[in-house]
This record gives structure tokens, C-alpha cells and sequence, in this order.
């Protein structure tokens, strides 16, 4: 199932045209509620460089309950003809689609983060996109004893 979860979203992004996420820029990962958003905690990244046909990026994610609690996650992100330079990429962000975890249909990456209460899970998958403001959508999974929790985020 996680392979067809990112391979259908992975083609639903593909028509975009560049690559390319901000390393400066803090972003929080948020779940909308009817109560408002609901934090997953904030993600700081860092350029890697090329990772195969991708951008490769180290994500620090901070728990919501507890800034000093951080995962790591080693995001990939799509490089394009448009946009094949990881240096260029790096700081600005322009529609594309970002993937980490076990799922990821580029090749596993170590991903970790945390549900809503700030546990931490050693076993996350990250399907965002960007939008042309910079907005990342897309749901993050736990992979929790066989029983996936899925929450759909936006990073703000």
C-alpha cells in the first residue's frame, strides 16, 4: 500500500516544472482540525546535494511537545530538466514533490518524526508537494506495528 500511495501521488506531481526547497526557510508541519492546526512539530533542512535523479536534504524535525526531542529525516527531492542544479534548488522553493521513508518510490531513506502528542516513531514516509508559494501539502505516515497512521499536512 505505501508503494501505491507515493507512486500515485509521485504522478500527480510530475506535470510540475522545477525543483527546488528553501533551506531557509523554518517550517511548521501541520494537521488541519476543526479545532485549527494541529502541529506535528517544525522542520529546519539542510542541502545534501544530488541523491541519484533527486536533490538529497537532512531534515530536523522538532517535537511539538518538546523542542529538544529533534528526528532526523533524509528527504529526497525530484530534480527536473528545468531545474537540475541541487545549488540552485536549495534556495528557493518552486513546485515539485518531495519523498523520505521506507515507501519512498526513489529508494528507502531513515525517517523519523512524531504523531500529534510529540511521540517520536523511528518509522515515518513523507509524501509532500510545493506549491509556487513555497507551501508544502502532503501526508506523512507512521508506520506503527503494522498500522499505518496517516495524517495529511501542510508545513506553514
Amino acid at each position: 500500500m505505501r508503494k501505491a500511495v507515493f507512486l500515485t501521488l509521485a504522478l500527480a506531481a510530475i506535470s510540475l516544472d522545477a525543483a527546488a526547497l528553501d533551506t531557509g526557510v523554518v517550517r511548521r508541519l501541520v494537521v488541519d482540525s476543526p479545532i485549527g492546526a494541529l502541529s506535528l512539530g517544525t522542520m529546519v533542512v539542510t542541502a545534501l546535494g544530488v541523491d541519484g535523479d533527486s536533490c538529497g536534504y537532512l531534515a530536523d524535525i522538532a517535537s511539538p511537545a518538546n523542542p529538544n526531542d529533534v528526528a532526523l529525516c533524509v528527504l529526497r527531492e525530484r530534480r527536473t530538466a528545468f531545474a537540475p542544479s541541487c545549488i540552485a534548488n536549495e534556495s528557493r522553493d518552486v513546485a515539485t514533490i518531495i519523498e523520505a521513508g521506507s515507501g519512498a518510490s526513489g529508494g528507502a531513506t531513515q525517517c523519523g518524526g512524531f504523531n500529534l502528542k510529540g511521540e517520536r516513531y523511528e518509522e515515518v514516509s513523507l509524501l509532500l508537494t510545493e506549491s509556487p508559494c513555497g507551501c508544502l501539502q502532503g501526508i506523512q505516515i507512521i508506520h506503527n506495528a503494522g498500522v499505518p497512521v496517516i495524517y495529511p499536512v501542510r508545513g506553514e
